[in-house]
């Protein structure tokens, strides 16, 4: 799945610093992945920068805003490869990067997007960016 943002704003540095965090985990059978903890707090000390972000129907800013983005598009791939995800909270406004369904909002450790690997075979993560696209790839290894 791919999602495009725009790189000249603050978000960019957090959906950047989200893809690289992800790309390239390995998932074995049978083993759950945490979108949040893979991540690491969203803090000043692990990289994130103030950016906007959704807060309970209105806009506020917030450490860490724009790795949402990330998680949407790691969704949106799983429900593309048929991979249910065994936790999962919808954003509390549209997302402009995503059709309705398809997005997966985190927050702190209250709200995370998780899966199991129901796979027989090891799954890997890729998440790449460039040029304002963020892509993310499940693949079989």
């Amino acid at each position: 799945c791919t999602t495009k943002y725009e790189t000249r704003i603050p978000r960019a540095k957090n959906v950047d610093l989200a893809a690289a965090r992800i790309n390239g985990i390995v998932v074995q059978p049978g083993e759950s992945f945490s979108f949040s903890a893979a991540i690491l707090p969203r803090t000043t000390a692990n990289g994130y920068v103030e950016a906007p972000i959704y807060i309970n129907g209105t806009v506020g800013t917030g450490i860490g805003g724009g790795v949402c983005q990330v998680s949407s598009t790691l969704y949106a791939a799983m429900i593309n490869a048929g991979l249910p995800a065994t936790e999962r909270h919808a954003h509390s406004l549209p997302v402009p990067y995503l059709p309705a369904g398809y997005d997966a909002t985190i927050a702190g450790t209250a709200k995370d997007l998780k899966f199991t690997n129901i796979y027989a075979q090891p799954l890997v993560i890729y998440a790449s960016t460039g040029g304002g696209a963020l892509t993310v790839t499940l693949a079989l290894q």
